[in-house]
């Protein structure tokens, strides 16, 4: 597959495995991904996989549900993630 390798900055891309991965794969693509990533995943993996991986997905923000929820025709609250979202307000800086 041909993913932007910068979602995966925490991992070697070359070690991982695309099945034994899928879900770790899918959910970065997903999360942070854009359509072209999107295409890629949607090749080698298929919509029925792409659509029972993002319902599993353990957390993500409420932009990214209600995005793929359109997308991929899904009920929002059949995402796993909904039960959990965080209260918390997110900053990329530190709080004064």
């Amino acid at each position: 597959m041909k993913l932007d390798k910068t979602l995966f900055w925490d991992v070697k891309f070359k070690d991982l495995d695309y099945e034994k991965h899928a879900n770790f794969i899918v959910g970065r693509v997903l999360n942070y991904g854009d359509e072209s990533d999107y295409k890629e995943i949607k090749k080698e993996y298929g919509v029925r996989k792409i659509k029972r991986i993002a319902r599993d997905i353990n957390y993500t923000n409420k932009k990214n549900i209600n995005f793929w929820s359109f997308i991929l025709n899904i009920p929002i609250n059949s995402f796993k993630c909904t039960k959990k979202f965080s209260t918390k307000k997110q900053s990329i800086f530190s709080p004064r």
